[in-house]
């Protein structure tokens, strides 16, 4: 039986060029149009209609605890309509919600063949790089660049985010592509040539990622960096010494490292970092052999204005977080309804006066609080239980791998989708649905090459 020209397949290709791509929303009456509402029903009728005319096979990988833990998070969030008060964004979170599940049970399950997987991956690959490439010459051009956020920034123009509308949102998918092609250039591939492209390839997404002026996602890479070594220590350090691999790092570190305002930015990440795990900890004046005969009490400098800027918007951000936290300590079993949270922001501002930032609404910017908030503990047990799932069957795949291509991409998509988690904790990210589809649409993908590359060397 041949599933070669499914239209399953060419809706799942077209899926992977046009998500990251193009973003559009607009409302005909008062429905939204967006390309997820278009798409994700598109590949629903055409998995439906390939299977009933048997042009797909499906492949033996088990989904039974991720229908589980979907289930009990779709079912919890149902529950959670008894307390919501507004019902139209109950309905559409969780309408979302559940179509990222089917996208992604579908393309878990269906059975794609070796040259299949490599056209995903070129379809993917060259959005991707339009992706990066525009981002670069958004900021060489000055075009549609996002202005918010550069109350700390004195040299930079503006911040990029390309075709993923928010440069947070355009950080999280950078970091997410990064580590596989690290692993790529550097263990992968052995040609000098395509190590070198590669690697330009990645220099792109990092300076693309260093323009978002996004502290979080720096953060983030470096810490996703020094995981990868982890993962594949002997590999990658074994690469990573040649000497026009090491060149190139270096013109990449230089490079980086005179870009505008990244010394700024980067103590003042620095400093954001120490201000939210040592925030009750005074800086200690410790005496040396110069301060013999001085006074040895503590001096307080004055802080600069932008450790001034950097502490308001960290004094600020734990505030969000605690409203979240309180909307979840006064709901604690079914929280205060799916997608209610910026509805009823402004009613626990009210009754918690200091939780007030000056807003009628505001995002909690962590995805966890707000689902914790918005379905309670419950809600927010089953939601974590499917990425443990996730990153369970990644790690099981990753062992079972019999060459280095399985190896190096199951690490990828280990460390890559670990950086996506991380940021969730400083946005909402699990709730933009371009991010979301991309998340689960590659996370789907791999994994099922990753069991059909096991497969086949059995």
């Amino acid at each position: 039986m041949s599933y070669k020209n499914s239209l399953t397949y060419y809706v799942t290709l077209l899926t992977l060029f046009i998500i990251p791509l193009f973003y559009f929303k607009t409302y005909i009456g008062p429905l939204p149009l967006s390309a997820e509402i278009i798409l994700i029903p598109l590949l629903v009728l055409a998995f439906l209609w390939d299977w009933r005319k048997g042009s797909i096979e499906f492949n033996d990988i088990s989904i039974k605890w991720f229908v589980i833990a979907f289930s009990a998070f779709i079912l919890i969030s149902l529950l959670s309509f008894a307390k919501a008060v507004f019902f139209v964004p109950a309905v559409m979170e969780t309408g979302r919600y559940i179509s990222y599940v089917v996208l992604f049970l579908i393309i878990l399950k269906v059975k794609f063949t070796k040259e299949q997987y490599l056209n995903f991956a070129k379809v993917f690959g060259a959005a991707a790089i339009f992706i990066g490439l525009f981002g670069a010459l958004q900021y060489v051009f000055n075009f549609s660049l996002n202005k918010a956020g550069l109350y700390a920034l004195q040299e930079a123009k503006g911040r990029i985010d390309s075709t993923l509308v928010n440069p947070n949102y355009y950080s999280s998918f950078l970091n997410f592509i990064i580590p596989t092609l690290v692993l790529l250039a550097v263990v992968y591939f052995k040609d000098k040539k395509t190590q070198l492209l590669f690697f330009a390839i990645y220099g792109i997404y990092i300076v693309n990622l260093i323009l978002t002026y996004t502290r979080a996602a720096w953060v983030t890479m470096v810490c996703a960096f020094l995981m990868t070594i982890v993962i594949m220590p002997k590999r990658f350090l074994k690469g990573i010494f040649k000497p026009h691999i090491l060149i190139a790092f270096l013109i990449l570190g230089v490079f980086v490292y005179f870009m505008p305002d990244v010394q700024s930015r980067t103590n003042s990440a620095v400093y954001a970092i120490e201000k939210l795990v040592f925030k009750d900890q005074a800086r200690e004046h410790v005496a040396g052999p110069d301060d013999e005969g001085q006074d040895t009490e503590e001096v307080e400098e004055e802080p600069s204005v932008e450790d001034e800027t950097t502490n308001k918007a960290v004094v600020s951000r734990i505030t969000l977080w605690k409203t979240g936290w309180v909307m979840f300590k006064d709901n604690p079993i079914l929280g205060v309804g799916m997608g209610n949270y910026y509805d009823r922001y402004k009613e626990f501002t009210i009754k918690y006066p200091e939780l007030d930032i000056g807003h009628d609404t505001y995002s909690v910017h962590n995805s966890y609080i707000k689902v914790a908030a918005e379905t309670g503990t419950l809600g927010i047990l089953a939601y974590l239980l499917v990425y443990v799932i996730y990153f369970v069957n990644i790690a099981i795949l990753y062992f079972k791998q019999p060459n280095t291509l399985g190896k190096v991409l199951a690490a990828g998509l280990f460390v890559g989708s670990t950086t996506y988690m991380v940021q969730n904790m400083s946005n909402n990210l699990m709730f933009i649905p371009q991010l979301n589809i991309i998340f689960w649409l590659v996370g789907g993908l791999v994994l099922t090459f990753l069991h059909r590359n096991y497969k086949q060397f059995q």
